[in-house]
């Protein structure tokens, strides 16, 4: 309590109340009332926020035959708008050199589809001859663990105890599943026009679309972030599809090398499916890894023919991966392998094997966007 005298006027007391003051029931009621409407109100913007989540997969999967080919049309639209902005340095309009490289990538999408899809047709095809050839081949090596399992559980272990366990296993695989996956590496005819169109028209009207999105800002700061956003976007797709391409197009000339070493029919095939299948990451070299042991198999050269070519490839590829990408990107595209993963996975079951293609560039685009709302990368910008 403090009181001051101003000249012959009364006494002012001004009261504070202190934190030890106990609050009156009134008080305390209207403060316990107004932190439960703002939970109650956040609660409810969560939980509308799910529910369009939800909207949202749902809508997305169901339309998954037209959404899939308009996102990878914009994806690489991107890449190839990007590097026709290059060829004003050389005196193209930006719009002719895009469309140019669009004809001719549309042209090489064709044939790398129309090339790997007989090898891909061919595999799905001898998935249930080769099966049981993988059990004879590989269940030698399981034998001494099946009899371990059934000296701990106390059975009797056959003689062909690991070719038993793993026809087993393997006649337990859903090939339903994996035909599904393969046969969605190679579009339909109308999904890949999709493709095409949007790509074309996307590229010739990138510009005005860029414009458009960034003066629906209204502020400068918001315009200067969502031009940021657009070039770092580009850039970092540019630079990743670039490098890569250059990558697996040396692991496909080595896995050619490799199936022609190894007496395998058609090398050029093979290292045009190495090359596609480098794109999907974990999943990817596996179906390679599968479809050369199939192969070996089926040519009956013998255990060590089919384990060689298996292992020279997968040590390419993890050259590759673990080598080669990391020097030549650097930390700028290092993205965590779990998420990498989770991505792969999540879109896998929403897309399909196209949505496993589109993981790792989605990813990136997200993590770019993430990366340049960070104070600290904002470049310094004229007042």
């Amino acid at each position: 309590m403090r009181h001051s005298c101003d000249g012959g006027a009364s006494l002012r007391y001004i009261v504070r109340r202190t934190p030890f003051d106990r609050q009156l029931p009134e008080e305390r009621a209207v403060q316990e009332g107004n932190r439960w409407s703002e939970t109650r109100r956040t609660l409810t913007e969560l939980s509308t926020i799910g529910l369009f989540v939800l909207a949202l997969l749902v809508a997305l999967h169901a339309a998954a035959s037209m959404v899939v080919p308009m996102v990878a049309a914009i994806i690489v639209g991107s890449v190839v708008a990007h590097a026709g902005d290059r060829g004003q340095r050389i005196g193209i309009p930006p719009m002719v050199a895009g469309l140019a490289l669009t004809a001719v990538l549309g042209v090489g999408m064709f044939l790398l589809i129309e090339a790997i899809a007989e090898p891909i047709s061919a595999l799905v095809e001898r998935l249930p001859q080769v099966l049981p050839r993988l059990a004879a081949a590989f269940g030698d090596l399981l034998a001494p663990f099946t009899t371990l399992q059934a000296r701990l559980t106390g059975g009797n272990s056959l003689p062909d105890g690991g070719v038993a366990s793993l026809e087993k296993m393997l006649g337990s695989l859903d090939l339903g599943v994996v035909a599904s996956f393969l046969g969605g590496l190679t579009p339909a005819f109308g999904e890949f026009l999709i493709f095409l169109a949007t790509l074309v028209f996307y590229v010739a009207g990138r510009a005005q679309l860029r414009r458009q999105s960034i003066l629906a800002f209204v502020g400068r700061e918001e315009r200067l972030a969502a031009i940021r956003i657009f070039n770092a976007t580009e850039a970092s797709l540019t630079h990743y599809f670039g490098t890569t391409s250059v990558i697996y197009a040396g692991v496909g000339l080595a896995t050619g090398l490799i199936a022609m070493a190894a007496g395998l029919p058609a090398p050029v095939l093979w290292g045009l499916f190495a090359f596609a299948m480098s794109f999907v990451p974990f999943l990817g070299p596996a179906v390679v890894s599968l479809a050369i042991a199939s192969g070996g198999l089926l040519l009956d050269y013998g255990m060590l023919a089919v384990l060689w070519p298996v292992g020279a490839f997968m040590t390419v590829h993890l050259i590759c991966e673990n080598a080669v990408v990391p020097a030549v990107l650097g930390r700028r595209f290092e993205i965590n392998p779990f998420l990498v993963f989770v991505s792969i996975i999540f879109w896998t079951w929403m897309w399909g094997a196209i949505g496993a293609v589109l993981a790792v560039p989605m990813l990136l685009i997200a993590r770019t966007i993430r990366s340049e709302f960070k104070v600290e990368n904002r470049a310094s910008l004229p007042s």
